[in-house]
C-alpha cells in the first residue's frame, strides 16, 4: 500500500482520440500529454476509460492501472457517467489514503500541482488548488470519503457531496488548474458540479485554449 494518494485520470467519453494536429500538444495526443504527467509525478495513478479509449491508453499504462466502462446508454449522462467511474475507481483502490480527480483534457497543468494537491490531503478532507482566487482542479479527497464516494451514481451525489465538507484551498502558480483543452460537455458539467459555475463558465468561454 502507498502512502501517496491514487491519481484517477477521468476520460469524457463523448470524446474521441483523433490523431490530427489539431489534438495533439507536441508530439503526443492528449491522452498521452495527460498519462505521461501523471506517471511523471510516480503517483499511483488509475484511469476511467471507454473500451476504445482503454486501447489507446494502454501504450502507455498497464492493463491493471486501466478500468474500462462501457460507453453511456440510454439516458444517462455523460457527467454521470464520470461519477460511477470515480465510485469504480475508489472501490478498486479501496486502500488508498485518498484520490486525486484528474479530467485528462487538462494539458497546461503543471506538475507540482498534482504534489501540492497529495501533500494538501495530509491536512485535509477535501483539497482545491486555486489560481488567482478561482478554485480549480484536480481536487483531492481523503480516505474519510471513501463510503460516500463508492455509493456514487450520479453527478448531483458528487455536487452534494463536495458541498458537504469543508474545502481547503491550496494557492497555486499555475493557470493550468483553469485551463482544458476543449469544451467537452461531460467534464464541464462535472467541473460545475465539483467546483461551482465559476470553473466551467471559464471552461466555456475558451480559458481552455492552449495558447492562453
Amino acid at each position: 500500500m502507498s502512502d501517496q494518494p491514487t491519481v484517477i485520470l477521468l476520460a469524457d467519453p463523448e470524446m474521441y482520440w483523433r490523431t490530427d494536429d489539431s489534438a495533439a500538444i507536441g508530439h503526443y495526443s492528449v491522452l498521452d500529454t495527460a498519462l505521461r504527467r501523471v506517471l511523471a509525478s510516480q503517483l499511483p495513478r488509475v484511469l476511467v476509460a471507454t473500451p476504445s479509449q482503454a486501447e489507446a491508453a494502454a501504450r502507455l499504462l498497464p492493463g491493471q492501472d486501466i478500468l474500462v466502462q462501457p460507453p453511456p446508454f440510454g439516458a444517462q449522462s455523460a457527467s454521470d457517467w464520470l461519477a460511477q467511474g470515480v465510485a469504480t475507481a475508489v472501490i478498486e483502490r479501496g486502500d488508498s489514503p485518498g484520490w486525486i480527480l484528474l479530467p485528462i483534457d487538462m494539458p497546461m497543468l503543471r506538475l507540482d500541482t498534482l504534489h501540492a494537491v497529495a501533500e494538501g490531503l495530509k491536512a485535509a478532507t477535501m483539497v482545491f488548488p486555486c489560481h488567482r482566487h478561482l478554485r480549480g482542479l484536480p481536487v483531492g479527497l481523503s480516505a474519510e470519503l471513501h463510503s460516500d464516494l463508492i455509493r456514487l451514481r450520479n453527478d448531483q451525489e458528487l455536487r452534494r457531496l463536495t458541498a458537504r465538507y469543508p474545502g481547503m484551498d491550496i494557492d497555486v502558480d499555475d493557470a493550468g488548474v483553469l485551463m482544458t483543452m476543449d469544451a467537452h460537455t461531460g467534464l464541464n458539467q462535472l467541473r460545475a458540479q465539483l467546483t461551482g459555475p465559476t470553473m466551467g463558465a471559464l471552461s466555456r468561454s475558451g480559458v481552455g485554449s492552449p495558447a492562453l
